[in-house]
């Protein structure tokens, strides 16, 4: 379906109690004033509307306006858009004035609603001037006399053969929601886009199957999985049209990256990451040993990608591109060890290149996201020529502004654009780049990012089949250390909900949560309950804490200059910003006497533990070596924290002195929010624990450590998720479950 924006028939405007929805705009107005509403929930209001008085399935939702939305799940996304609606009109599930939910069957816009159409008769009353136009009422329940049952600004099938084709295709166990999706392209895109002749599945066992590559002959494909064991993402291929995989890497700690094929197709070559051996690393694809070739930049929350040259001599790799330890996209040659700065300009100017990177089909062109310093969200798109030369910009000030990011890079076949993931439309979806110019647009044919064969004939992808998300846990325990005496889940929706924080009166929790499309600070009961919402900033806000006396919440949020330390009262009022500059200040947290605020900055180079005064505004480096997470232990004296890229747990007193390690090696690397402050001790997550991740307790009597808790799920890297009250009674976790198999579309000829 074609975005909203860019109706054919944009005159029309649709009128209910006090709003105007102006389909050629975009836009929601109540009484001449204009109602911020996101694209994907304003096509859903749109939509609803037009049908008012109308049963509209979640499945025709999902046919008439998701496009490609599939790949980060459709129901978190529609969900998020309903409540984005709801907001925006004051509406409520249990007394709707305008959106009812009809529990099983879908939605229904219960308001009347008046159409505007193109002749023009009488004056909107909603609009500034007095022009005519012929109002045309939408019946509650059947269309006018002369007006389509279906909207004209829709393509779509009749709901019944809509619905008749999910389910039919459902049973033949075929990927209905590409199929779908195929009759909705946009006529810009159909006359380029291939025909889908079947899709099957390339793995089928439990796990979590990601990031797929064809080998050069298509026969096999690689891919990143978790395996029998749920814990740790390594290295498979797999003959296509045959099971099991073949085990290539056994990773005990660290990550491992995207794999990438050599040309002759004997070895896959993968970047390790946040382990004892960081680097580029090459196996045999029958099997063998792993074989070092070089170091390579691990500074982010994943492995960056590889790529090989055509000829086979050189790799493409992420490291330092310059003094300033800025990182970049690296020609690596395989005979001499050199490497060559490809994006050297963007390394000079202090800007991080590479990230996400992906070569054309011809093999001549790189695309590349280039990321501020700063912290900020924001990033842009850039190609360049494999011979040198200048990049050239495709995108300015990130794809839609610097509050929204983007994710991976993949070429279309025809090298014409570019796919890359963007959270533009609140929630992560597919966007189309034109490389020669031109607005990104909905990516309406692939449903995820993934590989192409040679022939550009098959396309594998990775396809979420059940999805438990981040969900928080309190544990009840004896005593502190333990043993415990309850378990349960207290706050758990169809989002990540994440970095749970008790109150020091122990009645409250704020924790992170990404139900409303970003990121943003709530509030509850201890055990859940009466759950408000604290921030709406509509950006990353998150690493929330409480001050001593329960009254503040401290918390970083991104901004396009920098991310910031910011502060909100526990009533979702008063917000106010307490760090400044173009760098990126984040994980708060507070004093015990509340006169300061512990947060890490990478002002000097690298991530360091400061000390914020709030009376004079004076900052004070704690660290020279690292340090993230901190947080004061209750007699005020110290100041514990982790580091980004090493395991264990250090202290540093809190008015600066001696750095010293207390516990070694756990948490692991990517866990470091994973720790908790008590007056007697530390819980610490052992996320690599036999047979399950563990949560420990180090007693400061005698520095012993012992098990609390094994986990059922896994937790989440990268996210502070472990806290406890300061008797070490409670504790607060989360952790989250995510399957996911291969699958391949085959193109007709």
């Amino acid at each position: 379906m074609r975005p909203v924006s860019n109706f054919s028939h944009a005159s029309e405007i649709l009128l209910f109690d006090d709003f105007k929805i102006d389909l050629r705009a975009g836009k929601l107005h109540r009484n001449g004033s204009v109602v911020r509403l996101q694209r994907q929930p304003f096509e859903v209001l749109a939509y609803l509307a037009r049908h008012a008085g109308e049963v509209v399935s979640r499945e025709e939702l999902h046919q008439c306006l998701w496009q490609n939305d599939t790949f980060v799940d459709f129901d978190n996304g529609l969900n998020a858009a309903i409540s984005k609606v709801r907001e925006a009109l004051g509406d409520c599930t249990e007394r709707p004035r305008f959106l009812e939910t009809l529990p099983r069957r879908g939605y229904r816009f219960i308001a009347p609603v008046t159409l505007l159409g193109d002749n023009r008769a009488e004056t909107d009353p909603h609009s500034d001037g007095a022009s005519p136009v012929t109002h045309q009422p939408v019946a509650p329940a059947e269309p006018p006399a002369g007006l389509s049952a279906k909207p004209r600004f829709y393509s779509f099938r009749s709901r019944s053969a809509v619905v008749a084709g999910i389910l039919l295709l459902a049973a033949a166990g075929i990927g209905a929601f590409v199929l779908m999706q195929r009759s909705m392209i946009s006529k810009r895109n159909e006359s380029k886009a291939p025909a889908v002749l079947r899709i099957v599945p390339i793995t089928t066992a439990p796990g979590d199957a990601v990031w797929p590559v064809f080998s050069p002959d298509g026969r096999e494909v690689a891919f990143l999985w978790d395996g029998p064991e749920r814990k740790h993402l390594d290295l498979y291929v797999q003959l296509v049209g045959a099971e099991p995989p073949l085990r290539l890497t056994n990773a005990k700690s660290g990550e491992v990256g995207l794999p990438a094929w050599s040309p002759d197709g004997r070895q896959v070559a993968f970047t390790r990451c946040l382990g004892e051996s960081d680097g580029v690393y090459v196996v045999p694809a029958l099997g063998g040993e792993e074989h070092k070739l070089t170091s390579a930049y691990c500074g982010y929350v994943s492995p960056a990608p590889l790529a090989w040259t055509a000829d086979g001599a050189d790799i493409l790799l992420v490291d330092d591109c310059s003094q300033s330890g800025r990182f970049g996209i690296v020609d690596f040659s395989l005979a001499t060890g050199a490497k060559r700065c490809l994006t050297d300009s963007a390394a000079q100017k202090g800007l991080d290149s590479g990230q996400g990177f992906a070569v054309s089909p011809d093999g001549k062109t790189l695309a590349f996201r280039q990321m501020q310093m700063n912290g900020a969200l924001c990033c842009d798109l850039y190609t360049v020529s494999l011979a040198g030369g200048t990049p050239t910009q495709l995108t300015y000030e990130g794809l839609w502004g610097c509050e929204d990011a983007c994710f991976g890079i993949m070429w279309t076949p025809d090298g014409g654009s570019l796919v890359v993931t963007s959270n533009r439309a609140a929630l992560f979806s597919l966007w189309r780049v034109p490389v020669d110019g031109g607005q990104p647009q909905h990516e309406t044919f692939y449903p995820a990012l993934g590989s192409f064969s040679l022939d550009g004939s098959r396309f594998v992808f990775s396809q979420r089949t059940s999805f438990d998300p981040p969900s928080i846990w309190q544990v009840h325990l004896a005593d502190a250390g333990g043993p415990v005496t309850e378990t349960k889940k207290v706050i758990h929706t169809q989002f990540p909900e994440l970095d749970a924080q008790l109150s020091p009166d122990g009645a409250h929790l704020v924790w992170m949560s990404i139900r409303t499309g970003h990121e943003e600070i709530w509030m509850s009961d201890a055990d859940g309950h009466n759950q408000t919402q604290l921030t709406r900033l509509d950006r990353y806000s998150g690493t929330p804490r409480w001050s001593p006396d329960g009254r503040w919440i401290a918390f970083d949020s991104y901004l396009k200059t920098g991310t910031q330390i910011f502060v909100v009262d526990a009533e979702g009022r008063n917000l106010r910003q307490i760090t400044s500059g173009n760098y990126a200040h984040v994980v708060p947290s507070w004093s015990r006497d509340g006169k300061s605020i512990y947060f890490v900055s990478n002002r000097t180079g690298s991530d360091q533990v400061w000390k914020h005064s709030l009376d004079s505004g004076a900052e004070v480096q704690l660290t020279k070596r690292g340090g993230n997470g901190p947080m004061e232990s209750y007699d005020g004296d110290t100041v514990f924290y982790t580091r980004h890229y090493e395991g264990g747990i250090w202290k540093v007193p809190s008015h600066g002195g001696a750095e010293s390690r207390v516990i070694e090696s756990k948490p692991q690397v990517g866990f470091w929010g994973h720790f908790a402050v008590t007056t007697t001790g530390l819980y610490v997550l052992d996320a690599e624990a036999e047979p399950r991740p563990t949560i420990e307790f180090y007693s400061f009597a005698d520095r012993r450590i012992s098990s609390v808790l094994k986990l059922d799920q896994t937790p989440e890297r990268w996210q502070p998720s472990l806290s406890a009250s300061a008797d070490g009674k409670t504790i607060y976790f989360a952790q989250h479950d995510r399957q996911s198999v291969i699958k391949m579309m085959e193109f007709a000829p």
